[in-house]
């Protein structure tokens, strides 16, 4: 006798030679749609993994995660708030100096925001790809770096002269506004591909102490790096701050990154619609299989088999489908991402942007592929039960 019976009998209604081909076409076509599927949800979590990545590469590694600072962004170094250091998610913490100023060229007029640093800068400057930033400056020389697309604006080289122009917020009742402008001296250009290229100046601390009239005991405020600028919890540091300001990056990216996110679960939400659909297949099938078979389950009940074997053999025959789906879609779509040339081309088609970095985490597929074949035996209960509710005498009183 085979053993188990319930996963003999499963396994003959799943495949063998002597089913018609349209129940083979049904049941290859089941396979299909789920390891589509699978794939496709696969894929398109390791995008999004790979989105997110990207975000946090080229966008939020040149801006503080966090800012700490004051209303007029003017504040003593002694008021730094010592507990939040205690917060897991901090990084790195540095002060700067920063402010909003106007550029002016042979050719052109800018905004722009200059950024006064030094050896302490270290874990953020080395995004710029510039070697020994703090010692090209030079303190004193009031040299400075600019962003390659600023420079293109303004029409400027390596060399040129740049002058610079700060709008103070002491007033003179004769003039009205003082400016504080000074001519700096391009000694690089730095190019990051991301938007920093087009307003951020470099230049060394202590000369923006200078330009901006700071008092050296006062700073802007303190830039914040988290672990998992992602994961911010703008609530749990206000706790630990007091009366200061906090400015966090979803500030100024926080609109951008929802509608990414959007976007990114609008069309996973799409692709786990074609897996419902794939998983209601197999219960229609199930169905069908269940009445065609009823003479079949009748004479198993009369044979002594139990109720629970009888739902089993159903239960293996819907979520077999699924597992051999998930196999072949894990397969394949671990495959695609490895060798993602066909990936680029395939997403050429719809999108300029060609260069989508694809991220797989080994935990996700496991999620995906044990939520498909949950799902898919919950989809098998009821049927299943109907089965076992079929009355022997009822069915073989016909035949």
């Amino acid at each position: 006798m085979y053993k188990p019976i319930s996963l003999f009998i499963a396994v003959r209604y799943l495949w063998n030679t002597h089913l018609p081909k349209f129940k083979k076409i049904i049941t290859i076509l089941s396979i299909l749609a789920i390891t589509v599927s699978t794939a496709s949800l696969i894929i398109i979590m390791s995008m999004i993994n790979g989105s997110e990545e990207n975000f946090k590469k080229n966008v939020l590694s040149f801006i503080p995660h966090l800012i700490i600072t004051n209303k007029n962004q003017y504040i003593k170094k002694s008021e730094f708030p010592e507990n939040i250091l205690k917060l897991h998610n901090i990084e790195k913490i540095s002060d700067f100096f920063s402010k909003e100023i106007i550029v002016q060229s042979e050719d052109d007029v800018a905004m722009a925001e200059i950024i006064g640093i030094d050896n302490t800068n270290f874990f953020n400057m080395k995004n710029y790809g510039i070697k020994n930033i703090s010692d090209i400056l030079k303190t004193g020389s009031y040299n400075i770096i600019i962003g390659e697309q600023l420079a293109k604006k303004l029409n400027v080289h390596i060399g040129d002269a740049l002058e610079l122009i700060l709008l103070s917020n002491k007033k003179n009742f004769f003039s009205g506004q003082i400016f504080n402008q000074r001519m700096f001296k391009i000694i690089s250009i730095f190019s990051t591909k991301s938007e920093v290229d087009y307003y951020q100046i470099l230049m060394d601390k202590e000369d923006s102490l200078n330009f901006l009239n700071y008092s050296k005991n006062h700073v802007t405020g303190w830039r914040v790096w988290l672990k998992n600028p992602l994961s911010l919890n703008i609530k749990e540091i206000k706790k630990t701050t007091d009366k200061l300001v906090l400015l966090d990056w979803k500030i100024q990216k926080g609109e951008l990154f929802k509608a990414m996110k959007i976007e990114q679960y609008i069309m996973l939400f799409l692709f786990f619609l074609i897996l419902l659909v794939a998983i209601l297949n197999i219960f229609i099938i199930l169905t069908v299989y269940i009445i065609e078979k009823k003479n079949a389950i009748a004479i198993l009940k009369t044979q002594g088999l139990l109720n629970w074997k009888i739902m089993l053999i159903f239960i293996m025959f819907g979520s077999g489908t699924a597992i051999i789906g998930n196999i072949l879609g894990t397969i394949i779509s671990i495959a695609l991402i490895i060798q993602n040339d066909f990936l680029k081309f395939f997403i050429k088609i719809f999108f300029n942007e060609t260069d989508i970095p694809i991220i797989i985490e080994p935990y996700q597929v496991f999620i995906i592929n044990i939520l498909s074949t949950l799902f898919t035996i919950f989809s098998t209960l009821y049927p299943s039960w109907n089965a076992v509710r079929l009355k022997p005498s009822k069915i073989l009183s016909n035949d």
